[in-house]
């Protein structure tokens, strides 16, 4: 009894994740490709150190401002754009409201993602061990995704969808609704971050964030949909 019903809860916070994907594999699937092969090229190809070591120094110089700046690029206007290729008929786009919403909440993510890659650095160290990574990634899912990363998103959203009324949106930001969101978000960041990670955590710290902005692409893709549809239903 207690086993079907954790099983068809799981069916059900899952859900959103696979209709998603039956849309925008494609993309998807092209996005990761890539990020595994510029892995690959790091490791196995010598003629790419000096392009690799470019992209540190730019991330570097450029400090927080970059972080900001390329994420909003990477969550919010390269999947629009790949979202209006594919997007089935009858899904309307992102209104520009939503979208100043997005761009805001995918700036405010980016600095926090590379402080926390800082931080497991800081924690662990660069190693490229096995269980080094398993650490990484143990820490990445099982506290800051589910308990900042995933809160933080379905805030950002919520203060959209509560027309920025303090008084609103602490009052769903405090109830199930929160929980609910956040847990069917947290389930789909399961199904596709856990694996990215090991190949993102595999390069050294400098080269991280610029690989997290390929694979947040992807998964942006998945997000937003996902977050539009809460919203309607709510």
């Amino acid at each position: 009894m207690i086993l079907s019903m954790l099983h068809t809860s799981i069916k059900v916070l899952l859900r959103p994740a696979a209709q998603a994907l039956r849309i925008y594999w494609p993309p998807i699937l092209v996005i990761q490709a890539f990020a595994l092969i510029v892995v690959v090229c790091y490791y196995k190809l010598e003629a790419t150190a000096d392009f690799f070591a470019i992209i540190a120094e730019v991330k570097a110089n450029g400090g927080l401002i970059f972080v900001a700046v390329s994420t909003i690029i990477s969550g919010g206007i390269v999947p629009e754009i790949l979202k209006r290729i594919f997007r089935p008929a009858g899904v309307t786009p992102s209104s520009p409201g939503e979208l100043a919403n997005q761009f805001a909440m995918w700036a405010g993510l980016g600095i926090l993602i590379d402080q926390i890659y800082q931080l497991q650095s800081n924690l662990f160290g660069d190693g490229t061990e096995f269980v080094i990574l398993l650490q990484k990634v143990f820490v990445d899912q099982g506290l800051f995704a589910p308990f900042i990363t995933q809160p933080y998103i379905v805030a950002c959203f919520l203060l959209h969808e509560t027309a920025y009324r303090p008084a609103n949106w602490i009052s769903v930001v405090f109830s199930k609704t929160m929980v609910r969101r956040v847990l069917t978000l947290y389930a789909t960041c399961l199904t596709f971050w856990p694996v990215m990670l090991l190949v993102i955590y595999s390069l050294p710290q400098g080269l991280q964030f610029p690989l997290f902005l390929f694979a947040n692409a992807a998964y942006s893709i998945l997000m937003i949909f996902i977050a539009r549809q809460q919203a309607g239903t709510a």
